[in-house]
C-alpha cells in the first residue's frame, strides 16, 4: 500500500490541564482510546476530525492513588474491559459497562512496589499479567479476586510484559538489569529462556505481528530486533540519540518501527531497520517528551500522548522525512594531507517494455528511473573514495583507530608517579600509538606542571626572582651629567638627568660608584640572553628592550609601549676635562634600566585548558580527560566547567564500556572527584542467584543455602565437588558454577553443563 494514499490531517486535543498522561491504548474496533496518568484516566472517542470524551473514570476529587496510573491496557476481546497499573502496586480492572464508582471492577493489591505495565492475553479474554518494581510478574484471573500465579524474574525491577502474537502461553518480560527473559504461563517456577541484551536498563519491548521478532529498546539508546526462532539471535540495532521510553511495530510494514524517547528527544520517529543510522520518518509536533505511542489500525495513523498534556492523532502523510533534509556526500582531510570523499549512490529501476523489438523500444526499455517511496529507502547507500598524495606512502606498520584507543586506554597511566614521570611515560605511549598531537600536549603538561609548584589562588611575580636571577648592578668609569646639562630621549626632547650631582663635586672612579636607584633593576647584555626562559618570556615582549653603542634608535622606536629611562643606558659623552686623556674600559658592558612595576607573568592555563577542548572536538576525549586525572589538584587552574568535565567522564567511561575495558574504566570511576561519576559503580550491582538443585531463587540471608529444598549445592564446583572459596562462576541458564579455574579447563573441551547437560555460553 503506498504511503500517498489519502489520509486524514493530524489533529491533536489537550486533554488535561492539572498533569499528563503516561499511557495510552487502543480498543479492540480502533474507535476508542484510553489515556492514563497520575491525575486522570479518560476514555476519547476517534474520528477523522479528532477526539470526543466519552468517559472520565477520575471525576470529582477522589485522590486514591489506584486511579494515579503508569500503564493502561484494552482487552483485545471485549471493548468493555480495561486494566491500569498504578504507581502504588494495585492492578485495577475496569468496566465501561458500568456507572459510578462501580466500573472499577477488581482491585489487586499485591505488588510490594510501584507496578510498571499491565497487558491482557490475546485470545484469552479473563487473562492479564503485570510487572513491577518488585521484580515479580503476576498473573490475573478477571474471574478471581486474587492472582493465580507469580513469576520471579530475579531482577531490580520488570518494566514492560508483553503477549506473543505467534504462541498462545508464552509471554516475554524485560528487567532494568538489561536482561530478557520467556516465560510459559504453565510454568511459573522458572523461565524458559534469559539472555542478556543490553548494557543498560530495557524500559520497553514489542513483538512483531507476522514475524517472530522481539524488539527492545533500552537506555542505553538502542533498539534490538532479536528473533527468537530457536536461539535468540540479534538481527538489526538501531542507534537512536536519547533513551528509548517505547516501541510499536507499524502494521503492513515489516521493516518499520516507531519509537519515542524517555528523555530529551520530543520526537517520534518511524525506523526501517535495514537502515538503522537516519529515521524513515519523524513526527515533531510534542513540544515535551512523548510518553505513549499506538498505530490506529493500519500504517497511516499514529496516536501518541505527551507530557504536554496532549494526544495527537498523526497522519503520515504530514510526516517529515530527514533523510532528505540531509547531506548525501561528505569530505574529510587526513593529518598526513590525504582526502576522503564520499557520496550517495542512487538507485534505478529499469523500465520494461514489450510492445515491440524495434531499436527506438528496446532503446527505451533500458531507460532508468529512479525508485520511488519507501522501497528507495533501505536500498540508498554511498560511496567512499580515498586520495593519497603522491610523494606520501601509507604507512605499513599504522595502526587503527580501534587499536590505537585500546592501546592507550590499557598502558596510560594517570597516577602513583609523580606528574613528570606520568607525562614522560604518557608522551611515549601515544607516540608509540601514533597519537603525535596527544605527545606533544603531554611534554607541554611536562612543562608547565611538571616542574613548578602550582598552588590555587595563584600569584603573580612581579620581576625575576633575586636567588635564580639575580640583577647585577653594573659598575662604570663614566660620570653621570650634572645638574645644568640635559639629556635628549628618543623623540629628541631635552629632559633631566635622573641625579643631580654638584658642579665642584669629583668622583673617584677606585672608591666611589654611581648606583642605580634601588628600585630599578639593571641587566646587563649577557644576563639577559642567558636569563631568557619561556616562563619570563613574557616579561621581554611586554617592554624589554637592548639598547647599546651599536643599537639602532629607529628599531627602539618601534615599541609603542615603551616606558623605560633608556638615558641612563646610553653612554654618556660629557667626560670632565681632567679625564679626556683616558680611554674608555675595553668591553663597556651594555645596560637596561628597567623600572620595578609590577608585571602579571603569563599563566598557561587557558591556553592548556583550549587544548583539551580542542582534543575532546577532534574526538580524543580519551586524551583530554587522561591530562585531567593526572593534574590531580592542579586541575582547579583549568577555567573548565564542572558539567563539561563530567560528560567527558561518561563519554570515556561508555566508550570503555563498549570496548570491554571494565578494569580501566573502573579505575577511571575510582579517580574521579564527581559524585554523580563515582556512583557509576554503584548501579546494578545486585547479583540474583538461583538454587542449582530446585532452580528457586536463593532469597536467604545464609550463604548459599536454599530456603526450599534446604539444599547447598550452589556453593559446591561442578566439576570437582568441592565448595567454592574465592571467586565463583555460574551459568544464569541452568544455576550451576564451581571454580573459574576448573570451568575454564573444562569449557575448552566441552559445551555442555556437567551436571545437568544445559548448553552453558562460557566465555
Amino acid at each position: 500500500m503506498p504511503d500517498s494514499m489519502e489520509d486524514p490531517s493530524t489533529v491533536s486535543l489537550r486533554i488535561c490541564l492539572e498533569g499528563h498522561a503516561n499511557a495510552l491504548a487502543l480498543n479492540k474496533d480502533n474507535t476508542q482510546i484510553a489515556v492514563a496518568g497520575r491525575s486522570l484516566l479518560k476514555v476519547y472517542s476517534i474520528d477523522n476530525y479528532g477526539f470526543t470524551e466519552s468517559c472520565n473514570m477520575r471525576g470529582g476529587k477522589n485522590q486514591n492513588l489506584s486511579y494515579s496510573s503508569n500503564d493502561v491496557s484494552w482487552s483485545t476481546l471485549d471493548s468493555n474491559l480495561l486494566a491500569t497499573a498504578a504507581t502504588n502496586g494495585v492492578v485495577s480492572v475496569w468496566d465501561l459497562s458500568k456507572f459510578g464508582r462501580q466500573k472499577q471492577l477488581l482491585v489487586y493489591n499485591e505488588h510490594e512496589r510501584t507496578a510498571h505495565t499491565v497487558t491482557f492475553h490475546s485470545s484469552e479474554p479473563n487473562i492479564l499479567i503485570s510487572g513491577s518494581q518488585d521484580g515479580t510478574i503476576k498473573c490475573f484471573d478477571i474471574r478471581s479476586d486474587k492472582s493465580v500465579n507469580t513469576y520471579f524474574s530475579n531482577s531490580e525491577s520488570v518494566r514492560d510484559v508483553k503477549f506473543s502474537p505467534h504462541t498462545q502461553n508464552i509471554f516475554s518480560a524485560v528487567s532494568e538489569n538489561g536482561t530478557v527473559q520467556l516465560w510459559d504461563m504453565r510454568k511459573w517456577d522458572k523461565c524458559m529462556v534469559q539472555f542478556t541484551a543490553h548494557s543498560g536498563p530495557i524500559y520497553t519491548c514489542d513483538w512483531h505481528p507476522t514475524r517472530n521478532w522481539l524488539a527492545t529498546g533500552s537506555r542505553d539508546k538502542q533498539i534490538k530486533v532479536w528473533n527468537m526462532d530457536g536461539r535468540p539471535g540479534l538481527e538489526y540495532t538501531i542507534h537512536t540519540i536519547a533513551v528509548v521510553g517505547r516501541v510499536k511495530w507499524r502494521p503492513e510494514r515489516t521493516y518499520h518501527i516507531a519509537s519515542c524517547a524517555l528523555v530529551v528527544d520530543y520526537s517520534i520517529h518511524v525506523w526501517d531497520i535495514r537502515r538503522p543510522f537516519i529515521p524513515f520518518a519523524s513526527f515533531n509536533d510534542h513540544t515535551n517528551v512523548t510518553t505513549g505511542i499506538a498505530w490506529q489500525g493500519d500504517s497511516h495513523c499514529l496516536l501518541s500522548t505527551s507530557k504536554d498534556s496532549t494526544i495527537y492523532k498523526h497522519a503520515f502523510k504530514d510526516a517529515t522525512r530527514p533523510a532528505l533534509k540531509a547531506n548525501a556526500q561528505g569530505a574529510s582531510l587526513g593529518r598526513h594531507g590525504d582526502i576522503s570523499f564520499a557520496q550517495k549512490i542512487k538507485e534505478y529501476a529499469v523500465k520494461t517494455s514489450g510492445l515491440t523489438n524495434t531499436k527506438t523500444t528496446s532503446f527505451k526499455s533500458r531507460s532508468k528511473t529512479p525508485v520511488a517511496g519507501s522501497m528507495q529507502f533501505h536500498l540508498d547507500h554511498s560511496k567512499m573514495y580515498k586520495f593519497r598524495l603522491k610523494d606520501i606512502e601509507p604507512h605499513s606498520q599504522a595502526l587503527s583507530e580501534h587499536e590505537s584507543f585500546i592501546g592507550c586506554a590499557q598502558d596510560l597511566l594517570i597516577s602513583g608517579k609523580k606528574l613528570a614521570d606520568l607525562c614522560d611515560h604518557n608522551a611515549d605511549v601515544c607516540r608509540r600509538y601514533g597519537k603525535h598531537n596527544a605527545t606533544t600536549l603531554w611534554n607541554f603538561i611536562k612543562l608547565f606542571y611538571g616542574t613548578n609548584h602550582f598552588e590555587p589562588p595563584f600569584e603573580h611575580r612581579a620581576s625575576f626572582s633575586t636567588n635564580s636571577r639575580r640583577a647585577t648592578q653594573v659598575q662604570s668609569d663614566w660620570t653621570m651629567p650634572q645638574r645644568g646639562e640635559m639629556g635628549q630621549d628618543l623623540n629628541g626632547n631635552n629632559q633631566e638627568a635622573p641625579h643631580e650631582i654638584g658642579a665642584d663635586s669629583s668622583v673617584d672612579n677606585d672608591d666611589e660608584h654611581e648606583h642605580p636607584p634601588t628600585s630599578s633593576v639593571i641587566l646587563s647584555e649577557t644576563q639577559i640572553l642567558s636569563e631568557i626562559t619561556f616562563d619570563n618570556f613574557e616579561l621581554l615582549r611586554n617592554g624589554f628592550i637592548y639598547v647599546g653603542p651599536t643599537s639602532d634608535v629607529t628599531k627602539a622606536l618601534a615599541f609603542p609601549a615603551l616606558h623605560h629611562d633608556v638615558q641612563a643606558a646610553r653612554a654618556q659623552v660629557d667626560l670632565k676635562a681632567n679625564e679626556h686623556e683616558k680611554s674608555p674600559p675595553p668591553h663597556v658592558p651594555t645596560v637596561l634600566k628597567v623600572p620595578h612595576v609590577p608585571i602579571p607573568m603569563w599563566e598557561p592555563h587557558k591556553f592548556v585548558a583550549d587544548a583539551l577542548m580542542l582534543q575532546n572536538d577532534v574526538g580524543d576525549v580519551q586524551t583530554a580527560l587522561t591530562v585531567i586525572i593526572a593534574l590531580g589538584e592542579a586541575r582547579k587552574l583549568l577555567p573548565l566547567e564542572e558539567a563539561l568535565v563530567e560528560h567527558w567522564f561518561h563519554a570515556y567511561v561508555d566508550q570503555l564500556h563498549r570496548y570491554e575495558l571494565w578494569n580501566e574504566a573502573g579505575e577511571v570511576i575510582n579517580r574521579s572527584w564527581l559524585r554523580s561519576v563515582r556512583q557509576l559503580n554503584q548501579q546494578s550491582t545486585t547479583m540474583h542467584t538461583n538454587c542449582g538443585k530446585c532452580s528457586r531463587p536463593l532469597a536467604g540471608h545464609v550463604g548459599w543455602l536454599c530456603d526450599k529444598c534446604k539444599s547447598m549445592q550452589s556453593a559446591k564446583c561442578c566439576v570437582c565437588g568441592l565448595i567454592v572459596r574465592g571467586i565463583y562462576a555460574w551459568c544464569q541458564g541452568c544455576s550451576h558454577g564451581g571454580h573459574i579455574e576448573h570451568l575454564q579447563k573444562y569449557f575448552a573441551q566441552h559445551s555442555k553443563c556437567p551436571t545437568c547437560g544445559h548448553l552453558c555460553a562460557y566465555s
